[in-house]
């Protein structure tokens, strides 16, 4: 059997702030990773604002932030936390093979989606990590 390792690679970690700090964290980890903003996305589903940081070519940080007070994941995380590191994301192309390991494993799959913003993902419930919440992403082909 194939581990994880064989299957996924960092892809990126994401960072979750109050929308009104979302730009002064955007510039203070590009000016201290000697970063360049990639692109910022608005993803409505989850009503954020998403930042892209390149901070190498294997290392991407996204910031999210919400574009208003209704309950989202994000806000929930938020209100829980005041935010922080919310998760890392691994890029596979055999997001069938991760989720079928990690289930194997043991994990349970809080959430899943067959094609957000043209990614098919999946999540692992971050009770079974220490709190880490490990997201599995894969380009959706048409």
């Amino acid at each position: 059997m194939r581990g994880m390792g064989q299957l996924a690679d960092l892809h990126h970690v994401g960072i979750v702030t109050p929308r009104d700090r979302h730009f002064e964290v955007v510039e203070a980890l590009a000016r201290s990773l000697g970063a360049s903003l990639e692109d910022e996305v608005e993803d409505d589903p989850l009503d954020v604002t998403a930042t892209w940081i390149q901070v190498s070519p294997s290392l991407r940080f996204e910031v999210v932030s919400p574009r208003s007070d209704r309950t989202t994941p994000i806000t929930t995380f938020l209100t829980r936390t005041g935010g922080g590191l919310h998760h890392v994301s691994l890029a596979t192309t055999q997001i069938g093979a991760c989720k079928e390991l990690a289930a194997a494993g043991g994990a349970r799959i809080i959430g899943e989606n067959d094609d957000h913003g043209g990614w098919a993902e999946f999540f692992i419930d971050p009770s079974q990590t220490g709190g880490a919440l490990l997201h599995w992403m894969q380009p959706v082909r048409d």
